[in-house]
């Protein structure tokens, strides 16, 4: 799960030379780590590696990683815009376009609707860590299920 948490934001590494390198000249979803087609690249080399490698049980975690990258760029599609044609078009597909009504610019995604669907995949992925967790943990002692203290057990065993 960690990985998959690392693998979730690993497109928005950008952001760094898109703030400092290139003082916002060139939009952050016009670098390759907003290319989908490179994403893929990477993921069909890194199963293959694997698959040669003989490490097949291994590819899950893979999907599991790569799968998130690509929801990160689903997810931009919606409202921030992906070339998922790129390098072959330019193009720049996006679902819905966010008005520029706020003075910060962040404050016109966390305030528009389309941020519901981040918070819901959130949500939904923080449900799941909280079951997996769950069935880890062992059952309770038939005690421990009766809320007896330890005093009534004592006295209760003699």
């Amino acid at each position: 799960m960690p990985m998959g948490l690392v693998a979730s934001v690993l497109p928005d590494l950008d952001l760094f030379r898109f703030y400092v390198l290139d003082h916002r000249r060139v939009p952050h979803h016009e670098y390759w780590t907003h290319i989908p087609l490179w994403w893929a690249i990477i993921t069909a080399t890194w199963c293959l590696g694997l698959v040669v490698m003989g490490r097949r049980t291994a590819v899950a975690g893979g999907a599991v990683f790569f799968g998130n990258i690509f929801l990160h760029l689903v997810l931009d599609t919606v409202a921030g815009g992906v070339a998922w044609l790129a390098p072959f078009s330019r193009h720049v597909f996006a679902l819905v376009s966010v008005p520029a009504g706020h003075h910060w610019w962040v404050w016109n995604f966390v305030l528009h609707w389309t941020f519901a669907l981040e918070l819901l995949v959130v949500a939904w992925a923080l449900g799941e860590a909280v079951r997996k967790w769950e069935r880890a943990m062992p059952p309770p002692a038939p005690h421990e299920a009766t809320g007896a203290s330890s005093e009534a057990r004592r006295l209760e065993n003699g």
